[in-house]
């Protein structure tokens, strides 16, 4: 697996949620188009179910993007997976609310590298990184790149004590003045910032550190080119497809 020495090498665009910008966010589908349009990495966030089965979707509730509504900690994995995950874009229905285990499957056969921002309930920290670190010890391919992320420091800490080899990064709005401390205090070898708190000479103060920079979420390809320039090392995007285009012209 990934290590923690050195950056946590992702790819210069890793796609946010899957190709989130035309497929249903965090489901199959859009991991399936991701790799369609050419991304070598995908972004997912993982919780689990009442019964500590890890899910991927990214907030607590499930009425945004599924069929369902209430907490998803709150529900059964069995009941979890007779929901339809295409409720924001419902021409691809049926899109079962994907399990960890099925998506690493997927990415198994599409050749795709992972960050994998852990979302725990307030709370379910230590029951969310057991159950998703199980499931990586036994499906993950070593072959392919995979990094932890959360804004959650307690579940990075855990991360850091449950499974070391797997490289971790810290997730950030603007940069706090003791990012360097909490990136030694986590074992950190990324920093994962929000693309709009990010000016070139930041950019430059982060890379003097040799740590890996990556931006969220960029979906503006002046925007990321600029990003790419100043040397961040990669961009989270919705749109890869138009991306890379943008790149290759």
């Amino acid at each position: 697996m990934t290590t923690t020495s050195g950056p946590g090498v992702l790819a210069k665009f890793i796609a946010h949620r899957g190709a989130s910008g035309n497929a249903p966010e965090n489901t199959l589908a859009a991991m399936k188009l991701a790799a369609e349009h050419g991304a070598r990495c995908v972004e997912i966030d993982v919780s689990i179910s009442r019964d500590g089965v890890p899910f991927v979707h990214h907030d607590d509730n499930l009425d945004r993007c599924t069929t369902g509504t209430g907490l998803l900690c709150e529900q059964d994995a069995a009941q979890l997976d007779q929901l339809d995950a295409s409720k924001l874009m419902p021409e691809f229905s049926p899109e079962p609310l994907p399990r960890l285990s099925a998506l690493i499957g997927l990415l198994d056969s599409l050749n795709l590298g992972l960050n994998l921002e852990i979302k725990p309930r307030s709370g379910l920290e230590a029951p969310t990184v057991d159950a998703i670190c199980d499931v990586l010890d036994q499906l993950w391919p070593e072959r392919l790149p995979l990094v932890f992320s959360s804004f959650n420091q307690k579940s990075l800490q855990l991360a850091q004590t449950r499974s070391p080899s797997i490289a971790r990064a810290l997730l950030i709005g603007g940069l706090p003045k003791d990012w360097q401390a909490q990136m030694i205090q986590f074992d950190c070898c990324n920093l994962h910032a929000h693309e709009a708190r990010l000016d070139e000479q930041t950019v430059d103060t982060i890379k003097a550190t040799d740590v890996g920079l990556y931006a969220y979420t960029v979906n503006d390809p002046e925007r990321a080119t600029t990003l790419l320039n100043w040397g961040v090392d990669g961009v989270f995007t919705d749109h890869p497809q138009q991306m890379l285009k943008y790149q290759l012209a």
